[in-house]
């Protein structure tokens, strides 16, 4: 469980590269300490310094921008730069760079070859699984680990650019008009942490034009701000069993999901601190809207937003079945593919993908027969007016007595979903028996609420 520290590692601060996986702060770093403040410290102490370092790369990415480079040399520059910093942040240096060049330049290849992006995404699915079946083999699964998180945001890149140069109108693509694609690839800062950004997103960052001195400092306080509040979650996650000790079983279950939120919370706040930076919007998480969310639909979609987009414009949108519920578990398959072989992942997002499917047609049903504002996304906002046409709107009593049911039973979906994440497998990975086993001491009610949902929404 959460109180029992993990040993530490050769590279701690590598556990940060799986960060989207099981973003277990206790792997990150050496804490010997055996108080409460002792292990603040160190877990203050580094992650700080880890940040440090990704933003020595974000400001130095800065001042690049600025000296318009001549395309090619930028695109040289790009490329050996991630180069070093795989190889940095990396304990097997030459493997880990040799295996990230491996998926670019097939990638590349193929996508030059105009062969079609999904067969692109789903080649990179495969190569991702072989590599976890070879450290498999050689006793190397931890190592695997370290490497997949970072391995996952470049195939979503390499993918993403895949489909933009696929869909474009050249037939013959120059160096040249590579180079913009090379750059989103191999942009050094987001290489580690993130976040993903869609090309339009990248180029309109690349583009910004600061124009007053006052709006950089106003981004670097609101940085600043997001980065202190991340190191103060990862506090809480790694340390929260030397400040407190739960008196039951449930406590503990919602605790050890917190930690697991909260790892992950550091995460999304300091690679959307990175972005502002660097003159983007995006958010990538917002905390409240997690932890207190409308609905599971709202949790899962606000979870990471960047890489919802992903989900959401390269695979929901595109329709495959004309069946809603297919296209959901399509989109909920693919992103437990994107983390490998990975079965307590492949679980528990499936799992929150039935969840939220089962919960927004209930509560649409619902809406409908009633007449009430309850259903999974709230209605839409105009004007900065919310029209809404039901008969009971959001601020009747009934309503918000509903959407606060809902809101909580969000809430316990949350500790359902985050208990399995804990410290017995977090350094080789969960057998396909953990999940199943931890749900079992919960009776699997989050299945069976799913499946009276459903149930009901056909009575109704």
């Amino acid at each position: 469980m959460q109180s029992e520290r993990s040993t530490p590692e050769l590279y701690p601060h590598m556990r940060l590269m799986d960060h989207h996986l099981d973003p277990n702060l206790d792997n990150l770093f050496e804490v010997y300490g055996e108080s409460g403040e002792e292990c603040a410290t160190q877990v203050a102490n580094g992650t700080l310094l880890t940040l440090l370092q990704m933003l020595v790369l974000v400001w130095m990415f800065f001042l690049v921008w600025r000296l318009s480079l001549p395309p090619r040399i930028q695109t040289f520059l790009h490329i050996a730069i991630t180069t070093l910093t795989v190889a940095w942040f990396s304990p097997r240096k030459l493997e880990s760079v040799m295996i990230f060049h491996t998926f670019s330049l097939i990638s590349l290849f193929c996508a030059v070859q105009k062969l079609n992006g999904y067969r692109i995404l789903g080649l990179n699915i495969m190569l991702l699984i072989a590599l976890q079946n070879i450290c498999s083999r050689a006793n190397a699964d931890d190592y695997f680990l370290t490497l997949r998180g970072v391995l996952m945001m470049h195939i979503m890149r390499l993918s993403t650019a895949s489909f933009a140069i696929v869909e474009s109108n050249v037939r013959s693509i120059s160096f040249d008009q590579l180079s913009v694609y090379l750059e989103y690839i191999y942009f050094p800062p987001f290489i580690i942490f993130g976040p993903y950004m869609t090309f339009d997103q990248f180029l309109k960052m690349r583009e910004k034009k600061w124009t007053r001195f006052e709006e950089q400092l106003g981004v670097f306080v609101q940085g600043s701000v997001l980065i202190f509040i991340g190191i103060t979650l990862a506090i809480i996650s790694s340390c929260y069993v030397d400040f407190f000790e739960p008196g039951s079983q449930f406590v503990e279950d919602a605790l050890t999901a917190m930690s697991f939120r909260y790892s992950h919370y550091f995460i999304c706040l300091s690679t959307q601190a990175f972005a502002m930076f660097l003159g983007s919007n995006i958010v990538v998480a917002n905390p409240l809207n997690i932890e207190f969310s409308r609905s599971t639909l709202q949790t899962v979609s606000e979870w990471n937003r960047p890489f919802h987009t992903y989900l959401h414009e390269n695979i929901f949108k595109r329709r495959f079945f004309q069946s809603t519920a297919l296209n959901v578990l399509l989109t909920f398959a693919v992103s437990a593919l994107l983390h490998a072989r990975d079965y307590q992942m492949w679980l528990t997002l499936l799992a929150l993908g039935f969840i939220a499917y089962a919960e927004t047609v209930f509560r649409k049903r619902v809406a409908d027969r009633f007449s009430m504002c309850v259903a999974a996304k709230p209605c839409a906002v105009r004007a900065n007016c919310r029209v809404c046409k039901h008969k009971h709107t959001s601020l009747s009593k009934r309503v918000l007595i509903i959407n606060l049911f809902f809101m909580i039973l969000s809430m316990y979906h949350l500790v359902f979903t985050g208990m399995t994440f804990t410290d017995d497998y977090s350094a080789i990975g969960y057998p396909f028996s953990h999940t199943w086993t931890i749900w079992g001491t919960h009776y699997y009610s989050s299945f069976i609420i799913s499946f009276a949902f459903l149930a009901l929404s056909k009575i109704i």
